[in-house]
């Protein structure tokens, strides 16, 4: 079997391609399952690898997803904290230009795992967040 850096593998049967990027750039425990998966199906029958090796495997990729949960709930919180803040956030209109407001952030909210800011009567993402002021 041959893998190489380009996102494809070919096999005796079959020729697969590999899609490396997901939207997002996120990998999750569906796609470790199906690497996993091929791994078991592609592995050598008079070598097989141990299974030590795929059990921490798989406690490697939990660690690391719940590291990513915690990130998000670590944001999440900062965006609330911001309630009742003063604030500068910056968005690009319909002509390409960068606009600038401030005000006092009146709610957030939480869509998808990702956290919205109310200024002004008008929604921001987190990360059009440029500066935090006192009130």
């Amino acid at each position: 079997m041959e893998i190489n850096a380009y996102g494809s593998y070919k096999t005796n049967s079959a020729d697969y391609s590999l899609n490396a990027q997901k939207s997002g750039g996120i990998l999750n425990m569906q796609d470790f399952l199906n690497l996993l998966v091929a791994q078991i199906a592609n592995q050598d029958v008079m070598n097989p690898m141990d299974n030590t090796e795929f059990v921490a495997q798989l406690a490697q990729f939990s660690s690391l997803q719940a590291m990513s949960d915690l990130t998000e709930l670590a944001l999440q919180g900062q965006a609330t904290s911001l309630i009742g803040k003063n604030v500068v956030v910056a968005d690009y209109n319909s002509f390409g230009e960068l606009v600038v407001q401030e005000g006092i952030v009146q709610r957030v909210a939480i869509h998808s795992g990702t956290a919205k800011l109310y200024v002004n009567d008008t929604e921001y993402d987190y990360s059009n967040v440029m500066e935090v002021k006192e009130a």
